[in-house]
């Protein structure tokens, strides 16, 4: 109940652990569009077991759905691009926030010598 009130407790998320997130993900959607594609060539098949014995409704009915299952087969490929350009942004943010950590030392221990001599 509390949390429905207040909402939930922000977790702190680590770029490698979002990484690893973003890579459940992608398998999870790589599988999700193998099996549309079976389904598809399944359509396929009964739409041309149909149209061999003249039933020429039921071989459409299969194309339709062959059609549907290509459209969710193109919206998971959307998700797989749209989250492998989420993991290139995050992983060039990771390292130019690397970079400029190092930087930052470096330009530290620069001023410590100088202050030494």
């Amino acid at each position: 109940m509390f949390n429905k009130l207040f909402g939930k407790p922000k977790q702190d998320t680590t770029p490698l652990a979002t990484l690893d997130k973003l890579n459940e993900t992608l398998e999870m959607l790589e599988k999700k569009e193998k099996v549309l594609q079976k389904k598809v060539a399944a359509e396929v098949e009964k739409a041309k077991e149909f149209t061999r014995a003249k039933n020429k409704r039921a071989a459409i009915q299969c194309l339709k759905r062959k059609r549907l299952y290509e459209a969710q087969v193109e919206q998971l490929g959307n998700f797989q691009l749209r989250i492998h350009d989420q993991m290139i942004m995050l992983e060039g943010a990771k390292a130019t926030t690397e970079t400029v950590d190092a930087l930052r030392t470096g330009a530290a221990a620069m001023k410590a010598m100088q202050k030494a001599t």
